[in-house]
This record gives structure tokens, sequence and C-alpha cells, in this order.
């Protein structure tokens, strides 16, 4: 068995070679107690249950983002008594709600289903907390200072269950994080679309946390100047999309994995930075 293995082995081809090699070193780990940090969150993650139903830590981190956000939109409008707290709420839900129809039109229509963060707030959240908003009848200036803190917010939670579910990976790293087989391995979704990126067989960066933490930075900047100052609230949106298309855009360098094309070299998501920061820098200019 030990010689078959070996004489296998020896025919794979270097990049699996590699693969096989690493898998086993951390096999070893594993049974000696030495499993990197990240791993040991990655496994014991992906072992959560809720009811006894396996409750996927994407879908952890989402729910967590949500209850963020409706909690962030009564202390938002507890600062400014002007803003409805209801009215944010309920355009909080409805820009969720509309989200998980318009991604599911897509894969109706054989469209690509995967989520991305900033072109399916373009597409489906922000015009539906738009027009909540309007039909509220909210100070816009306030309405829209508040989601632009708020999707820094959400976007850092949902970039944590993106690192947890095996998905939006960085390029090969010997430091990073190598993900269980079982994660990728297909399994019904129930009525809660989600399915990991392909497995890279290998250790990959995490950018997924890197991104997680910019987003936590813009929150904490961005929060901070919309409190203290209230005379930014009308800046703070199109700062937010200046400043996170530039991290974005910088960021895709560094990731391996996306259900979508490259274009010239570029992805989907950087293109759409690149006219999201023409049309951002073009209204703060005017401001």
């Amino acid at each position: 068995m030990r010689t078959a293995w070996r004489t296998s082995k020896f025919w794979l081809p270097s990049s699996e070679r590699a693969a096989s090699k690493e898998n086993c070193t951390v096999a070893a780990d594993t049974e000696e107690g030495k499993r990197p940090f990240l791993d040991a969150i990655v496994i014991h993650a992906n072992k959560l249950t809720l009811f006894r139903l396996h409750y996927k830590p994407y879908w952890i981190m989402s729910d967590a983002a949500a209850l963020s956000a409706l909690a962030y939109a009564w202390a938002f409008s507890r600062r400014f008594p002007t803003v409805s707290g209801l009215g944010l709420t309920v355009a909080v839900l409805a820009a969720l709600f509309v989200y998980k129809i318009g991604l599911e039109a897509k894969a109706a229509l054989g469209k690509t289903a995967a989520r991305s963060f900033l072109q399916d707030c373009l597409l489906f959240i922000i015009p539906s907390f738009l027009i909540v908003s309007l039909l509220f009848k909210q100070p816009l200036s306030l309405a829209f200072a508040f989601f632009g803190t708020l999707m820094p917010l959400y976007g850092c939670l949902a970039r944590v269950g993106c690192f947890l579910g095996g998905c939006c990976f960085g390029k090969p790293s010997p430091s990073g994080v190598l993900y269980p087989r079982t994660i990728f391995e297909s399994a019904g979704h129930g009525c809660r679309r989600f399915s990991a990126s392909p497995n890279p067989g290998t250790r990959v960066f995490p950018v997924q946390l890197v991104e997680a933490g910019a987003q936590a930075t813009l929150f904490a900047i961005l929060a901070t100047a919309v409190w203290q100052f209230p005379g930014t609230a009308g800046y703070i949106f199109w700062m937010y999309l200046s400043l996170y298309a530039v991290v974005r855009f910088i960021l895709d360098f560094y990731r391996t994995t996306s259900a979508r094309p490259r274009h010239y070299g570029f992805s989907e998501a950087q293109l759409v930075c690149v006219g999201v920061q023409a049309v951002s820098l073009t209204i703060l200019a005017c401001l």
C-alpha cells in the first residue's frame, strides 16, 4: 500500500505533488495539535450547527451583519432625531429582501449568481434603500450618511464570512490558510444559496481578512466624522464609495477566484471601481 502510494504520487504533476505534500504536512500537524491558527478557526467554524442543522459560517456572519445593521439604525436615529429609526429599519430590511430576490432572479435567468459586494450594492441595495427613504421622507443627507457608514460595517462582517466559508480567497501563499477539502464538497443549500469557490488545493492568502480590516477602518473613520461633525453628512456616502473603490481595486490584484471573467487583465469589479471613482470624485468636487 505504501509503495503504491509513493509510485502514484511520483507521477503527479509538480503542482499537485506540492499540494499533496502540504496536505500531508497539515494532517501531521493536526495530529500533533500544531494546526495553524487560521486553519483551526476555519475548521471549527464549519462544524457549527443550529437546531441540529449545519449553520454555514458565511450565513453566521451574514446574519450578524444584518442584526448589526438594525442595531446601528436604532443608534443612528437616537443620535440624529430628525431621522426616523423605523424608516431606517424598513429601508435596511427592504434592501436585504430586494438583494435576495435579485440573486435568485440572476440564478433563474442563468446569469452569474455569485455575490459581489460593490456591484450588488449598486444594482439592488442602494436603489431600494433610496426608494424607502423617499417614502419615509427622510432627510437624504443624513439617510445617506447612515448608509455610507453602514456599508463598511456590513461589508466587514460579510468578508469575514467569505473567509470562513472559503470564497473570494487570494493567491497561493505558504503563510496563508489551507481550507479543508470538505467545505468544497457539494451539499444542499436549502433556501439559502451559498457555494465556496473552487478548491485551490494549497494555502492561499486570506485577502478577505485584509478587506474586512479595511472596511472596519473606513467605518470607524466615517462614523466618527458624521457623529462628531454632522455637517459632513452630505459627503460621507460619496467618500465611502471613493475610498472603497480604491481598496477594492488594489485588493483584486491579489484575488485569484472570481465567477466573472477578466477584461484586459482587470476584473469586472476593478472596472466598476473605475466608474464609481469617477462619479464619486465628480460629485464630491461639486458639493
